[in-house]
């Protein structure tokens, strides 16, 4: 969590390993930035080795150490992109998580020679780990394994939770203000929030888009931010603390999600927490986070007339609107970290026997 590329997989495996902590010694390996140190955090032991675009070479080089180093019972193995095919290097028990599976999906997010070695990398899932259990986040990405070929009952879904936090000091913003949280990467498509703004603001005139979180795809939104005239309407954030995250979710209007592809969605849930519904695109895992008509709208992905239509139906009507706040707060009940974690310890007993 300290990586200030930092997002929803990170909180969602954080989560785990803090509560596993309780009763368990837990080493999260994982990859080196800026000022990372080996560390222990809420009785958690970080240990950081390669960094990002070398972490899985670097985890075959000293998983068989760190094993027998860290006296290691069981491997949880989280294949965000990439996985690390722990089972070829030991016969210690191994849990997957997976948040979702790029596929195809991964040709429209990277340069050629990447996707293809992504592509090519998830392959061989279902070979090699046909011995593993998996935990994934939404009935989507259970049926993507499924339909790879991996035992269905060797699948458990624990869907991400929030934290119960509220900010009763703080009311949304006077004119519209409509938000996007994470990660800025190509395949989260922001670009498509711009794009929508100009027949937003034909009937909103007021309303302003604040993009919230850093990335390596933040320059080229800005640029086209710039080539449609639209500097004054459109905030650029970077990275901000989870409090200041909450805090912009609660005064924001509507909160938008319009990735490809997700494995669940945890600022759907976040923001609508915070009374705040959300408008996502309809897609493995967000349209399982959301409740359409109820916490929020689906839209077509890509449709950018459809995305600026919905905006407005969403926010234009106050009685609806109204009703729209009260129940996504309503469907934010529903998920907890409690759960998630409590799911995800009485699974791995079974994994262990």
């Amino acid at each position: 969590m300290k990586n200030p590329l930092y997002g929803g997989a990170e909180i969602h495996i954080t989560k785990i390993a803090e509560h596993l902590a309780i009763e368990n010694n837990v080493t999260f390996l994982t990859s080196g930035y800026k000022d990372a140190k080996d560390e222990k955090a809420n009785d958690v032991k970080y240990v950081h080795i390669g960094h990002e675009l070398t972490f899985n070479f670097t985890v075959y080089a000293n998983i068989r150490r760190i094993i027998k180093e860290y006296n290691i019972d069981l491997i949880i193995e989280d294949i965000n992109k990439v996985p690390f095919y722990t089972p070829l290097f030991t016969k210690i028990p191994v849990l997957v998580i997976i948040p979702h599976i790029f596929g195809e999906t991964i040709f429209k997010q990277a340069p050629f020679l990447g996707a293809l070695y992504v592509y090519l990398s998830e392959k061989p899932i279902k070979a090699v780990y046909r011995d593993s259990y998996f935990e994934v986040i939404s009935e989507s990405t259970k049926d993507d394994l499924i339909r790879r070929g991996i035992d269905k009952e060797k699948i458990m879904v624990a869907e991400c939770g929030v934290d119960s936090i509220d900010y009763p000091d703080i009311n949304k913003s006077l004119h519209p203000l409509i938000v996007y949280v994470g990660r800025l990467k190509k395949y989260k498509s922001v670009d498509h929030i711009i794009l929508a703004m100009p027949e937003i603001l034909k009937k909103h005139k007021d309303a302003k888009l604040m993009i919230v979180g850093a990335g390596d795809y933040r320059q080229k939104l800005e640029d086209l931010v710039k080539s449609m005239d639209l500097s004054e309407r459109v905030v650029f954030t970077g990275y901000v603390s989870e409090q200041r995250k909450f805090e912009i979710l609660k005064e924001a209007w509507v909160s938008v999600y319009p990735s490809l592809i997700e494995g669940w969605g945890i600022v759907n849930i976040e923001a609508n927490s915070l009374k705040t519904p959300v408008l996502s695109a309809n897609v493995p895992g967000l349209r399982d986070s959301v409740k359409d008509g109820f916490s929020g709208v689906l839209y077509e992905y890509g449709d950018i007339l459809e995305l600026a239509s919905k905006i407005d139906y969403v926010i234009s009507d106050k009685r609806r609107y109204e009703e729209f706040c009260d129940n996504s707060y309503k469907w934010a009940q529903n998920f907890n970290w409690s759960r998630t974690v409590s799911l995800t310890s009485d699974f791995i007993k079974k994994v262990i026997r």
